[in-house]
């Protein structure tokens, strides 16, 4: 991992606005996230890596990066998952669902090209 990323993952936990995952007692996976509405600067509007100001009346969960230390953790990731927008919910009492963007299997497939979009995921979580 670059410089710029071990800033960015250190920032994102010092302003809580980081979760971990953990399988075994040791740390699987770590999410980062963003509060706000859905204006587009969390998802879209800015450039990768960047620490934002977020908004902590939003009603949306934006999340940013999920980092899975390796494929064996994909297996713990639907229930840790589930854990997380719960704990969500329960300190962000104004947050209604959660977004996310995931890059689609052409761009997995065949790497950044022009006109390639992410696709939008949303969950509700009150």
């Amino acid at each position: 991992m670059d410089k710029e990323k071990k800033q960015y993952y250190h920032k994102m936990l010092e302003r809580n606005r980081g979760h971990l995952f953990l399988k075994d007692g040791h740390i699987a996976a770590i999410a980062t996230f963003f509060i706000g509405d859905d204006d587009g600067r969390y998802l879209y509007d800015r450039v990768p890596w960047t620490v934002i100001e977020d908004d902590p009346t939003g009603k949306t969960v934006y999340i940013d990066q999920l980092l899975i230390k390796d494929h064996a953790a994909n297996g713990c990731m639907h229930r840790e998952f589930t854990l997380f927008l719960r704990w969500i919910k329960n300190n962000f009492p104004n947050v209604k669902c959660a977004k996310w963007a995931r890059v689609n299997a052409e761009f997995r497939k065949h790497g950044i090209k022009e006109g390639v979009k992410s696709n939008v995921h949303t969950k509700n979580i009150r």
